[in-house]
């Protein structure tokens, strides 16, 4: 062994990607995991918002150890002698003084984290530090959508088409949003009208072919809106083609992402609502995430759906614009819930079953891990659709999420381009244009 690398993995790895270890010992190195790890895993596993990863995390560690698997090491001996100013009351100092102990017997020996401040300690101590790699993209895509000159005669008035040709259309991916230059006007009830060229549409390139969206699309009584028109009238393309994407049949999972006030969960409640009669039931779930990752669960009273008020206060604001749009919504939403045709979850529950025929709304996804996000989509049973919303600017676990480590930017990235998916991303806050200043400059 002491010729082998050994990497010392913390408690943050694991929790990012439960089998970290297959894949380390994968690469050739040998993983330890520090006895402090251990007992950090065990006090998570009852953890609302990370236990399911914890949990999942012990079971492997226990079948590798009871494999006797020659590349996993748990090391219980820890020498502070030569580093008196670290604590022995802090979990990090433990872990920082495993790599140091096990750095003076053998020369290659690293910590892998996904805490910044680890890194930063190990590093200031002589020990090498790395970030775990896997599952992050290259780079996130830009929100701006594509612009297409499309002539009037290009395009099938019978079924308000026409054909994608990737040499004089460039690379547009499968059920990405364009928006169109045209003389035609988009009105579908009028094909016939024409108007000086401009911006006029948008449409959504399926296999051979763009679909052109209906301008005045509407869902549950929700219309595309661009916030105030401080400097005149401006059209918000990207929710004309969320709209379309939220209710295409078609479609098993939507991304939305993008910033404060964009109107992502609000259109996905709306979306689902309007669709609610090809679904048996309709589940909303974000993560129990605090701000800046701070747990004051165990301050809070109550039960552990009770301590999810605050969590969900976010979904029943946005259930009560729709129930103000129109009586007969207030009368239908509240039926749905009395009936659990609408039921507000815990993650945890979401991801620990399978569900079918069901339409999920995972809000606020940019604080999940790439591995919480797979265990959610491959929980889906036939006929169920889910939608993740999330702003990669607004990540609450800072220390160990970034915009190309987090599960909603990993999965939207991996799953381009498949025929059952598709990802749209806002810009425009429609709150107000304090909000809207506010994420432009802040």
């Amino acid at each position: 062994m002491k010729n082998s690398s050994i990497k010392v993995v913390d408690t943050s790895t694991l929790v990012h990607d439960p089998s970290c270890l297959t894949y380390l010992m994968q690469k050739g190195v040998t993983a330890c995991i520090p006895w402090k790890v251990l007992e950090e895993l065990d006090g998570l596993k009852g953890r609302p918002d990370i236990g399911f990863d914890a949990r999942e995390a012990i079971r492997n560690i226990e079948e590798l150890r009871q494999a006797n698997h020659p590349s996993l090491m748990i090391a219980q001996k820890i020498s502070m002698d030569d580093i008196p100013f670290l604590d022995p009351k802090v979990s990090d100092h433990h872990i920082l003084s495993t790599a140091k102990t096990l750095k003076d017997q053998y020369k290659k020996v690293a910590i892998v984290s996904k805490d910044s401040m680890m890194r930063i300690k190990a590093r200031e101590l002589g020990i090498e530090a790395e970030d775990y790699y896997r599952n992050q993209v290259e780079k996130n895509g830009d929100a701006i959508l594509p612009r297409l000159t499309v002539p009037v005669e290009s395009i099938n008035m019978q079924n308000f088409t026409f054909e994608y040709n990737e040499k004089k259309h460039g690379e547009i991916p499968l059920n990405s949003g364009v928006v169109c230059i045209s003389e035609w006007t988009g009105d579908m009830k009028r094909p016939d009208d024409r108007d000086t060229e401009g911006e006029h549409f948008v449409a959504v390139r399926h296999n051979g072919y763009f679909q052109i969206v209906n301008k005045n699309i509407q869902v549950f009584g929700i219309r595309p809106y661009s916030g105030p028109e401080v400097n005149g009238p401006s059209i918000n393309w990207p929710q004309h083609i969320a709209l379309y994407l939220l209710t295409n049949p078609a479609l098993s999972l939507i991304f939305l992402e993008g910033g404060a006030g964009t109107g992502k969960t609000l259109l996905a409640l709306a979306a689902a609502l309007a669709v609610r009669s090809q679904y048996r039931q309709i589940l909303v779930s974000r993560p129990m995430v605090h701000l800046e990752d701070r747990d004051n669960m165990g301050f809070l009273p109550g039960d552990i759906r009770e301590k999810m008020g605050p969590w969900l206060r976010p979904i029943w604001q946005n259930m009560s614009v729709l129930k103000e749009i129109d009586p007969k919504n207030k009368e239908l939403i509240e039926k749905m819930i009395v009936d659990k045709k609408i039921e507000i979850e815990p993650l945890d529950y979401i991801r620990g079953t399978t569900f079918w025929k069901c339409l999920l709304i995972i809000d606020e996804a940019q604080n999940l891990t790439p591995h919480q996000i797979k265990t959610i989509i491959t929980r889906a049973g036939e006929g169920s659709k889910i939608i993740f919303t999330g702003d990669l600017d607004q990540i609450d676990r800072r220390r160990r999420l970034d915009k190309i480590s987090s599960g909603l930017a990993y999965a939207s990235s991996r799953l381009q381009g498949q025929n059952i998916v598709a990802s749209i991303k806002f810009k425009t806050s429609v709150r107000s244009e304090l909000a809207k200043i506010g994420v432009e400059l802040l």
